[in-house]
């Protein structure tokens, strides 16, 4: 990062820009600039603005734009792959405590990993479109006997005319 800086700076000095008109031009502050031109990205609070800023910066002073958004990508890429995986874990495991969830050691993917579903609810819809079935069918043949009745009353009634 300090070679990104550094080339920011000696850039800007050669050209002749005063770092009052890259504040005014980029729209940032004076600190910023500071920290840029240091290599200081621990200044930086998101990493995305500050990438951002490495290209914008590289476009104002007309340098490879892409060849620092790639030494400031490898710059990322090797400060965070130097953090072990067991600090990592470790803080996991801190913040799970402090959240009072229980400690697991089983990593999980949120792309693989299945909530159990409620089957009580299910369970329960079931249950009542069943029952819901049953009293169709039996009202249905209810009605249909009352109907059968009716027309076999209406036969012996014709049949023999009482």
């Amino acid at each position: 990062m300090k070679e990104i800086g550094e080339s920011f700076k000696n850039a800007r000095e050669t050209i002749g820009i005063s770092k009052d008109e890259v504040i005014k031009d980029l729209n940032i502050t004076e600190s910023q600039l500071d920290n840029l031109e240091d290599g200081n990205a621990n200044a930086f609070k998101d990493v995305f603005f500050l990438k951002d800023l490495i290209r914008k910066y590289s476009r104002y002073l007309n340098l490879d734009e892409e060849e620092n958004v790639d030494k400031f990508n490898d710059f990322i890429f090797s400060y965070t792959s130097r953090i072990p995986i067991e600090d990592i874990l470790e803080q996991t495991r801190e913040i799970n405590i402090l959240e009072g969830q229980k400690e697991e050691n089983k990593i999980v993917s949120p792309y693989t990993y299945h909530k159990k579903k409620n089957n009580f609810k299910y369970t329960i819809i079931y249950i009542l479109s069943a029952l819901v079935i049953i009293a169709l069918i039996v009202m249905i043949f209810k009605f249909i006997g009352n109907r059968n009745n009716e027309v076999i009353m209406n036969y012996i009634e014709r049949r023999y005319m009482l």
